[in-house]
């Protein structure tokens, strides 16, 4: 009896251990409300330390303190809203969730929030199965590409890429999009104000985000559509978040009601649990159970 509650105790422990080393971890925080007014070319340093980010010089793009606004309606622009720094996604190896708090002034004008390219025009990240893949976040849901020879779960490539969404936002409304991706399940799945509004299986990318050169929030870098037509979303970002690590439904929901422009403490702390308070608290059960089976 006493070996099986000690085994007990023992596997309570490992569990509280391993849910830590799974837990989600806020890498890249930006809240724009934060910077005030800058001009085009100015470094920006997220919350976080972890991660800085180029204002584009562009005539569609402008940081204030109501946040990175993009105005597609006035004229073609291939390269709106913020760039982050080469090599900024590097740790993206495995699972990810990405956040995104926007304001949407029209949504007929656009349709990108953010957008992952690995170079050149069209050649988005690569994942091992086809050379590319796609990884776009738009007003009506996301969009995800991958697949092709050698994928483990043998889906076929799709150049224009799998619909995530289904949801229908509307102008002047502020809305919080969360996308997370499972890299064990190739599982996504998109939030919606902390709602689970849709989930797609996709092989995505053997690579995860790490296999991405550029990052845009607000836009595509090197957009493809550009000159033809500006893809770019009529829209003010206030906060854009990168979580190393997959959030569950109830972590969702949490961040959301955190609202807009928490803090990080907030959410680093609070919202999603540290992995030493994890921890400790597996320890502090196995402690418990061999005191009462002494």
């Amino acid at each position: 009896m006493r070996r099986a509650k000690h085994i007990l105790a023992v596997s309570g422990a490992l569990l509280a251990f391993a849910t830590a080393s799974r837990a989600a971890v806020v890498q890249t925080y930006f809240n724009f409300t934060t910077y005030g007014t800058q001009s085009g070319g100015a470094t920006l340093t997220d919350l976080t330390g972890n991660t800085t980010g180029t204002l584009n010089v562009d005539p569609n793009t402008s940081l204030t303190s109501s946040g990175l606004t993009i105005a597609s309606a006035s004229g073609n622009s291939e390269k709106t809203g913020v760039f982050l720094a080469a090599g900024s996604l590097s740790g993206f190896t495995g699972d990810f969730s990405i956040q995104d708090w926007v304001t949407l002034s029209n949504p007929q004008n656009g349709v990108v929030l953010w957008g992952a390219n690995n170079g050149p025009d069209n050649t988005w990240i690569g994942d091992g199965y086809t050379g590319v893949s796609t990884l776009i976040g738009m007003t009506w849901g996301s969009l995800t590409g991958g697949g092709g020879t050698g994928n483990p779960l043998g889906q076929p490539y799709s150049r224009w890429g799998w619909n995530i969404g289904g949801v229908s936002l509307a102008a002047g409304q502020s809305y919080d999009m969360m996308l997370t991706y499972n890299a064990s399940t190739y599982t996504f799945n998109q939030y919606i104000n902390g709602v689970q509004t849709s989930s797609l299986q996709e092989a995505f990318s053997s690579t995860s985000l790490a296999g991405t050169q550029l990052f845009g929030i607000g836009g595509c870098p090197n957009e493809p559509w550009a000159p033809w037509g500006d893809a770019s979303a009529d829209e003010t970002t206030s906060d854009f978040l990168l979580y190393n690590g997959a959030l569950t439904a109830s972590q969702v929901a949490a961040v959301d009601a955190a609202g807009a422009s928490a803090s990080l403490a907030t959410i680093s702390a609070d919202v999603i649990p540290e992995p030493v308070s994890l921890g400790l608290m597996g320890l502090g059960g196995l402690i418990l159970l061999r005191r009462r089976v002494r």
